[in-house]
């Protein structure tokens, strides 16, 4: 049986009082004068697209600022202005109405030659592209929904975002000069729920809410509406047909000041709206799903349909209520190999950050040099320190030695010199090539992730085949044969999650003028040899990334690093030039989150031509103990340091740290993981021309913010408590 909520009518409309008709002014104005608009309208509240629900009905409260369009097609010829942009004026905070009606523009409409004329509107303004015939308009219902979380007598509320709350009104056949009463009806139809946190256990955060509908069933995206077709009070709703849609409907809900995501505890729920736009009442089959994806990693779905004979309706421009959804309850451990699935597809490749070792391979740096052992505790960032290799064993120091190929510095001590022409150090044959190590690193990414390589070349080693390119020539030759390293030449300041998944970023980072046609790889000039002036100088590096011909990608990179550091006071090395301290590191590592705490938190004025590089390993020059001692001293130095930054987010503010490349990576899994659930601990820039769950592009151009409420169908689920969650990992 249903359950009707209606909206209360009284509360959403531009109303003219009961005698208004007997004061409406007989001037009957000439063709080009302006329309004049009733401005009543319900009661005044805060930001909030619902009042408090009483006598089964929900008010929309207009908000200072709102704008609608208003159209007519009669006003649209002779002297007339068919159609312009007006807001709603408050003017005080304590008054239960809006006082005008306000054009945006220099003129407003304008009546024509006719001797009446009907007119049209809808809110908001900003959602509506008005037809040829100003009495049809494309809507556009976003399939991503951004709510923001309010405290409210001390407790946290979600609200809408009110860009969504589709209204249109209709007045027919006024006269030449009479005041225009417009009558606002909902139209979005708005699935309200509460979700409810866990029932024992850790409080949970959540990144987003999905509602599905079945494939076919169109709920966001384009659609043309006809408004002539509707009445004036809403009992006949405008026919509205689908131009391009999904269906599917995405909600986040963020704290609007320090960009965190909603976070639950035990026994804590919050009520959340879905907004959809429906062509006619519509059935909520089983095949309907609502799923909960959260900073963990896991997702949880609910199957919305009830069983044969219920009552499942959907109604446009009512609202609907769900039953309660279950709790958000698991005990399954966290999985680093989940560390992307709840990030939005649609997010700047910017804003990502990922933890790293530095010296992947290399012994002195890492305590375990296995790449499926680092990649399992969460590790999607490698360091390669390239360096040529003989071709065979046994060579002495003054024997020749020919190179095999490019080869890594993973920490042997085995090392030749040639005595040609010039000298230089060699790994022995027996060390790993470049070649078979990428391949390594390629192979453990996932369909959902990517991954990132940054090349180095190894100091005080021999630079064979510079004329040809060198080192950076062969990793490009190497690159352009595995096929799950990426194209570099597709990537820029706009690329998103969606654009790279399944693939592997290779950064070269070289001290060296290149230009290598074709290759797949970028390129950075942030070379291990530190310049003194520059490191001191300047609060961190800033280069820019290009392709192999020297293209420029559009993107930025602010990093810092230094293989080898001091306790003391830095000072300049003959062979390795400067020498930074523990301090000055951090330092500069200070400054680059700084500068992304400052960017990221302005969304409206943001920055995302930048990705953040971080190496935080390296070696203490100590001679009285060995590299693999003085770096786990750098390791729990600087480790901890950012570890400590990011857990200072947590009251403070989120933002990302970027590539993070660390010292016993495997022996600080708890960073590695930190880093990773950071992204999905609070609301990422992102492209809003695609979907956060595609990452496409919609037919037809680009997507909207939108959201509204009225009615209940009293849907009744008898599988909730029996079913409950079905939990993705």
């Amino acid at each position: 049986m249903k359950a009707t909520k209606y909206f209360m009518i009284p509360l959403l409309a531009l109303l003219a009082s009961g005698c208004q008709d007997e004061e409406r002014s007989t001037v009957q104005p000439a063709n080009g004068e302006e329309v004049k608009f009733d401005a009543t309208l319900g009661q005044n509240t805060t930001r909030t697209i619902y009042g408090p629900e009483s006598d089964n009905a929900f008010p929309i409260y207009w908000v200072n600022g709102d704008e609608v369009i208003v159209s007519s097609p009669e006003c649209a010829n002779s002297n007339g202005v068919g159609t312009a942009n007006y807001k709603v004026t408050v003017n005080s905070a304590t008054q239960n109405y809006a006082t005008s009606l306000d054009k945006t523009s220099e003129i407003g409409v304008r009546w024509g030659e006719n001797e009446t004329a009907s007119f049209y509107s809808v809110y908001p303004a900003s959602g509506a592209e008005l037809g040829s015939n100003y009495s049809t308009v494309t809507l556009n219902m976003p399939d991503e929904q951004e709510c923001d979380i309010v405290k409210e007598d001390g407790k946290d509320v979600v609200r809408p975002n009110m860009d969504a709350c589709f209204m249109y009104a209709k007045t027919a056949g006024v006269k030449s000069g009479e005041t225009v009463n417009l009558k606002y009806i909902p139209l979005s139809t708005a699935i309200r729920f509460k979700l409810q946190g866990p029932s024992k256990g850790n409080a949970v955060t959540v990144n987003s809410i999905t509602l599905t509908a079945p494939a076919g069933v169109t709920i966001s995206g384009e659609f043309n509406v006809n408004l002539a077709s509707a009445d004036t009070d809403g009992n006949v709703m405008p026919t509205t047909t689908v131009i391009d849609g999904s269906n599917t409907v995405y909600i986040t809900a963020t704290d609007p000041k320090t960009h965190g995501y909603l976070t639950l505890g035990i026994g804590e729920s919050v009520e959340m709206n879905a907004f959809l736009l429906l062509t006619g009442e519509t059935t909520i089959s089983d095949d309907w799903s609502i799923q909960i994806a959260t900073g963990d990693g896991h997702r949880y779905t609910k199957k919305l349909g009830g069983q044969s004979g219920d009552n499942m309706t959907l109604v446009p421009g009512k609202i609907h209520r769900l039953p309660d959804l279950p709790n958000l309850d698991g005990n399954a451990e966290w999985d680093a190999s989940n560390w992307m699935i709840n990030i939005p597809r649609n997010v700047y490749l910017s804003e990502i950050s990922i933890p790293g070792s530095w010296n992947s391979l290399n012994s002195d740096s890492q305590d375990n040099t296995s790449i499926e052992a680092q990649y399992n505790a969460g590790i999607r960032a490698f360091h390669i320190d390239t360096r040529w290799k003989a071709a065979e064993l046994g060579l002495g120091t003054s024997n020749y030695a020919r190179v095999d190929d490019l080869g890594v510095a993973n920490g042997s001590r085995s090392e030749d010199i040639i005595s040609l022409s010039h000298s230089g150090r060699l790994m022995n044959c027996n060390a790993p090539s470049f070649e078979a190590t990428l391949s390594e690193i390629t192979k453990h990414v996932q369909r959902e992730e990517y991954m990132v390589v940054i090349c180095t070349f190894a100091q005080d080693s021999y630079d064979y085949n510079r004329d040809n390119g060198g080192w950076e020539q062969r990793i490009s030759e190497i690159c352009a044969n595995n096929s799950a390293v990426i194209d570099a030449r597709k990537l820029d300041q706009n690329t998103v999650v969606k654009d790279v998944l399944g693939s592997v970023i290779v950064i070269v980072n070289t001290e060296n003028s290149v230009s290598i046609a074709n290759s797949k790889c970028l390129f950075m000039n942030m070379g291990m040899t530190l310049d003194r002036a520059e490191f001191t100088g300047y609060p961190y590096y800033q280069r820019g990334l290009t392709e192999g011909d020297n293209v420029p990608s559009g993107i930025e990179v602010y990093g810092t690093h230094a293989q080898l550091s001091t306790e003391n006071q830095g000072y300049t090395s003959s062979s390795r030039g400067y020498v930074p301290s523990l301090t000055e590191r951090k330092e500069k590592g200070q400054n680059i989150l700084s500068w992304s705490h400052t960017n990221y938190n302005d969304l409206d004025n943001y920055a995302h031509n930048a990705w953040i590089y971080m190496g935080l390993g390296g070696y203490l020059e100590d001679s009285s103990e060995s590299d693999k001692t003085t770096s786990g001293t750098v390791a729990q130095s600087l480790n901890n340091w950012i570890n400590g930054k990011i857990t200072e987010m947590d009251t403070n503010g989120f933002y990302p740290v970027g590539i993070v490349l660390m010292n016993k990576a495997t022996d600080y899994s708890n960073v590695a993981k930190n880093i990773l659930l950071l992204n999905t601990k609070y609301r990422q820039a992102y492209d809003p021309d695609r979907s956060p769950i595609t990452g496409l592009y919609p037919d037809g151009g680009s997507t909207m913010q939108s959201v509204a409420p009225g009615y209940s169908s009293g849907m009744i689920d008898n599988q909730t408590d029996a079913i409950g969650w079905t939990r993705i990992r």
